[in-house]
């Protein structure tokens, strides 16, 4: 269950996402990006940073990407990829002896070819996909202490010469990622790895940094070279650490550095939003570039750093097939509460049903007549007034009325009674009449047929006291039978005439009156000994029906529990005020939802077509998934499309916030509070991904770039904040984001020399290398 409910809730806020992705005119680049991935340490990126521009880049599906690896990679239609020399290597020279075999292989010098040559002309087939070809931009993304990036210079030059020949622009730019958790075993070796790239890398940045080699190989296995005019090797390079500039290392550090590097590209290459406004203030990339190189005469850095404040989507759907579940166990428990006349007819067990169940099982009264019409007596009345009922039967018919009645009506109700099988005529109104009725449902007959002696709302405490009522009247009868046959017939309560010669119309006057009260007595207890019968069955049969519904309903709490758990543990990391009151205000909001749907759709909408009709068929035992699984359909199709899931961020989270709980809750949040709560979580959350020493940096320079909705209050807010401080350049990314903001905050003008990973990890390379290990190629080998 966890996992298909963690599966929804994911694809939930994808798909809102998606709703406010497609308002964003801004979400597309503007042209052809190439991501270069070099080495296996950056496999997790590329599907990240692969995934981030999917779900985020409307033309995302020209983007195309290349990985050069040693062990592993993935499979994708826009992903190309080449395997480097993989075993063999001494440790303490692996960087070098990879970059050997690669000029001595030349079988991968040709499928290199071959693969970038494809990468291009992919490229061109996409070229729709963008607003202009004019330029290519080439996205290389490595970890610094991954030893294949001692191919860097050959893999970036030889593609780019490759691309330059379609395109007439090729801008490159270099994504480093540094690693300075220690993980306690190999961290020193680790460490130096990266020092040893940093170091080439501040070579292939100098101004006279010139490269020729023979790299470039025709289909005959011609070499032709491959020239880099004195001039930096990429235009730009961020350095991107697990450790922020405050020294801290965060649980999403790394996922921040692949969101950087998405949102980076993005800002870069975007489409330029038309309508100009002097507070949204654009990004320029040459600006940005001269303005952190300032005077510096070695080579310059930049770093990032990436907040985002986002609807939390997940608690909210999480919680609100919580509360829908909820509402939908109250309805159906609501709904039990029914009249006891109302739930006997439901069962087939009003008076009325009784009489067909009479008229079935029980022989006509009116046979009754037929017996007294066959029973004549020629004596007179006179021989018999003076005996008892009984010694009068004795003595008119010699036993043949009782052989009659029972010929006639006991032995046929016996043998009725011995072949009664209701279980059919009880399971269809039970599951008919009930449980797949939309005004009642499964709670209704678990609730119904429950042994509980306290429920009014019972059909076992109705039947119970049936049965009693049935046996007492039935006793009466008997009673009653018996001081009937006790009585002298002169004494009995009939028409008598005491005229001269009417001794035969007396006795016929007894003998109606005879028959009457005894057979009519006898018949009478024949039809309740049926209703005990049928009462007896309903009983047993309808407490085999609550036994099999028990593993239902306790699978339903089993939902409704783990629902209510998941719900409470998506909020338990967070207590902010941005974040607060996810609960309670989704409580309210599911019900306005279903106040809506039983006005359009009636009453007892929940167990229609389009929600829970077939509840019964969803609780397949032990297998709880079936159930959630159609809450989640439910809640998809239904609940999640009503508009008050699409409110803009900013009115449902200050809705959200000022949620009263409870009459002694008064406080209100205002809109200006909570601005300034969400301007500082995004301040604070968008620290630069590099840690330097700040004394020594002196050319720091900052540009911060909101991504939202540039007309919204928050954003107006925002942007007034930062332009009050007039301390960097400030600008906004105009997107119709309904999820939340993002801020996007550059710091370049650093030099290797600044940073804390480079001053620390330098005595580490130092005391490998003096130990004999060399990092470097014979060409590199100096720096």
């Amino acid at each position: 269950m966890q996992d298909l409910l963690q599966k929804y809730a994911d694809s939930f806020a994808i798909q809102l996402e998606k709703i406010s992705q497609s308002e964003n005119v801004q979400r597309s680049v503007n042209y052809p990006i190439v991501f270069l991935f070099l080495g296996d340490l950056v496999k997790d990126a590329l599907l990240a940073i692969k995934k981030l521009n999917k779900e985020k880049w409307h033309n995302s599906n020209g983007v195309l990407y290349f990985h050069a690896y040693q062990t592993e990679t993935i499979l994708a239609d826009n992903l190309f990829s080449l395997q480097l020399a993989n075993n063999g290597f001494d440790r303490q020279s692996q960087r070098k002896e990879l970059v050997e075999i690669f000029y001595q292989d030349e079988t991968m010098l040709i499928e290199l070819n071959k693969t970038f040559r494809k990468l291009t002309s992919k490229l061109a087939e996409y070229g729709r996909t963008f607003s202009s070809l004019q330029k290519v931009n080439l996205c290389v993304v490595t970890a610094a202490h991954d030893p294949a990036n001692i191919l860097i210079q050959e893999f970036t030059l030889l593609l780019k010469s490759i691309l330059q020949e379609s395109f007439r622009i090729v801008e490159v730019d270099l994504f480093g990622l540094l690693m300075e958790k220690q993980d306690g075993e190999n961290f020193a070796f680790t460490t130096s790895l990266g020092i040893s790239f940093l170091k080439e890398l501040d070579n292939y940045q100098q101004n006279d940094y010139y490269f020729e080699k023979d790299l470039q190989l025709t289909e005959d296995h011609l070499r032709l070279p491959i020239c880099h005019p004195p001039s930096p090797l990429f235009e730009m390079v961020y350095l991107l650490s697990d450790k922020n500039e405050n020294g801290l290392i965060g649980d999403e550090a790394v996922q921040q550095n692949y969101e950087l590097i998405s949102h980076l590209n993005l800002l870069k290459n975007r489409k330029i939003w038309t309508e100009h406004h002097e507070k949204m203030n654009g990004y320029s990339h040459q600006s940005f570039k001269r303005a952190m190189k300032g005077n510096a005469r070695d080579p310059v850095y930049a770093s990032a750093g990436f907040a985002k404040v986002t609807r939390p989507n997940k608690a909210i759907v999480l919680n609100a097939a919580s509360h829908l579940f909820q509402d939908l166990l109250e309805t159906l428990k609501r709904q039990s509460k029914q009249p006891r006349e109302k739930i006997l007819q439901l069962f087939d067990l009003s008076e009325a049903s009784f009489q067909k169940y009479y008229e079935h099982f029980l022989p006509p009264a009116d046979r009754l007549y037929d017996m007294l019409g066959l029973m004549r007596v020629s004596n007179s009345y006179r021989a018999v007034r003076k005996m008892s009922l009984n010694e009068t039967e004795e003595f008119l018919y010699q036993g043949a009325t009782e052989t009659f009645f029972y010929q006639n009506f006991e032995e046929p109700v016996r043998e009725f009674l011995g072949v009664l099988d209701l279980r059919e005529q009880i399971e269809w109104c039970f599951y008919e009449n009930v449980i797949n009725h939309e005004q009642y449902g499964i709670y209704c007959a678990y609730s119904w047929t429950a042994d509980n002696v306290h429920s009014e709302s019972n059909i076992l405490n109705a039947i119970s006291k049936l049965f009693q009522e049935t046996k007492q009247e039935k006793l009466k009868l008997e009673e009653h039978l018996e001081q009937t046959y006790q009585q002298i017939v002169d004494h009995c309560d009939f028409k008598k005439s005491y005229l001269p010669f009417s001794a035969k119309k007396n006795l016929t006057s007894f003998v109606e009156y005879f028959f009457n009260e005894v057979y009519g007595t006898k018949y009478e207890l024949l039809r309740l000994k049926v209703k005990l019968a049928i009462l007896n069955q309903y009983r047993t049969v309808l407490k085999g029906l609550h036994r099999s519904l028990q593993p239902k309903i306790r699978l339903m709490n089993k939902v409704d529990t783990f629902l209510k758990k998941t719900a409470a543990d998506s909020l338990f990391d967070s207590n902010d005020d941005l974040d607060k009151n996810i609960a309670q205000y989704y409580s309210r909001v599911i019900q306005q939802i279903t106040a809506k749907l039983k006005e359009k759709r009636g009453p007892h909408f929940f167990l229609n077509e389009r929600f829970f009709k077939n509840l019964y068929g969803y609780l397949e035992d032990d297998q709880p998934e079936v159930l959630l699984e159609r809450l989640l359909v439910v809640c998809d199709r239904e609940i999640l499309t009503q508009e008050e899931f699409h409110r803009t961020f900013e009115d449902e989270m200050l809705e959200r916030a000022n949620v009263i709980t409870d009459y002694e809750n008064r406080e209100i949040l205002s809109k200006e509070e909570l601005f300034k709560k969400l301007y500082l979580r995004l301040d604070e959350s968008s620290s630069i991904h590099i840690e330097v020493f700040n004394y020594t940096q002196v050319n720091r320079y900052e540009e911060k770039y909101f991504f939202g909705d540039f007309y919204s209050q928050f954003m107006r807010f925002a942007l007034e904040k930062e332009h009050d401080t007039r301390q960097w350049k400030v600008g906004c990314v105009h997107e119709k984001k309904t999820s939340g903001i993002e801020k996007l905050t550059l710091m370049g003008g650093f030099t290797l020399k600044d940073l804390m990973f480079y001053r620390n990890g330098e005595r580490y390379y130092k005391k490998y290398t003096d130990n004999g290990y060399e990092f470097h190629s014979k060409a590199e080998a100096s720096v």
